[in-house]
């Protein structure tokens, strides 16, 4: 995404962007969570559902429901469960175990939040060792931020002699971000003057709580005078506090106060600066 377009500050100035502001890090969005571990039994192959750990809001992705060292594979079914306000399911391909394709011989949606995929191998001749047994393809509809447990459940795995072969179902589970987060300032300014910049959250953040970021500058050219809270879809973003870490950098914490977090775009903090070097 293209930066905004910023205005000029008529007479001699001062460049700005590029030269004095360096945004270091900011986190508005919880950690990944790794997908549940399978402990793997004699006698027993592992299903997982293996999905990107993180995705873009708007994009399409794509989950495979992967399967270890099957033996005289014939049939088998699944349900797949997931958050249909932050994904939504738009196709399921055939997968493949050993080159060999595993069809999907079809799939339904149960409810909005769940869907039942039915596979069969045709003849008699099962599939051995690893790969795939379907594909799911994705779209993101939450927001950055926002999650969503990929939850694998009554599942079956049958062999050629129509027996159950034991298995152990994985969850994954996938996050919507990063979020972008860019520093708004006008590209020139007045030799003496003061301006301010925005640290703006570009994208749509879904249950905003908090937010810890550095912001370097040349201290040469321009001085930090002070930080204002920002705001994100209308609900004010406190900033709780912030310091210099050295004559070149500050650092910023904001914090919503309780537990409801706000969700939108906009930004999280407005800093003043006084301009200290020559044009």
């Amino acid at each position: 995404m293209s930066k905004k377009e910023k205005g000029r500050i008529e007479g001699k100035g001062v460049l700005v962007r590029g030269v004095i502001i360096c945004i270091a890090a900011a986190i508005i969005a919880s950690l990944a969570i790794a997908g549940s571990a399978a402990e793997q039994t004699s006698g027993t192959v592992n299903v997982t559902v293996n999905a990107p750990e993180m995705t873009r809001a708007g994009e399409i992705f794509d989950a495979s429901i992967d399967v270890d060292n099957v033996t005289d594979f014939n049939s088998g079914q699944f349900d797949l469960s997931f958050d249909a306000n932050v994904v939504k399911v738009t196709e399921v391909v055939n997968g493949s175990i050993d080159g060999k394709t595993i069809p999907v011989d079809r799939w339904e949606r149960m409810d909005e939040d769940t869907i039942r995929v039915f596979l069969a191998v045709s003849g008699i001749a099962g599939v051995s060792g690893a790969g795939n047994l379907a594909t799911i393809s994705f779209a993101v509809v939450g927001k950055g931020g926002d999650r969503s447990v990929l939850d694998i459940s009554e599942g079956l795995l049958g062999n050629t002699e129509a027996e159950e072969i034991p298995a152990v179902w994985v969850d994954d589970e996938i996050i919507v971000g990063p979020v972008k987060v860019e520093v708004n300032a006008p590209e020139f300014v007045a030799v003496g003057g003061t301006f301010t910049a925005t640290i703006d959250v570009v994208d749509d953040v879904a249950n905003f709580n908090m937010a810890l970021f550095d912001l370097s500058f040349d201290s040469s050219v321009v001085n930090v005078t002070d930080v204002a809270e920002g705001s994100l879809d209308g609900t004010a973003i406190p900033v709780t506090s912030w310091a210099f870490i050295d004559s070149n950098t500050i650092r910023v914490m904001c914090e919503l106060s309780g537990v409801a977090g706000t969700s939108g775009s906009g930004n999280l903090a407005k800093i003043s600066f006084a301009v200290v070097g020559k044009g």
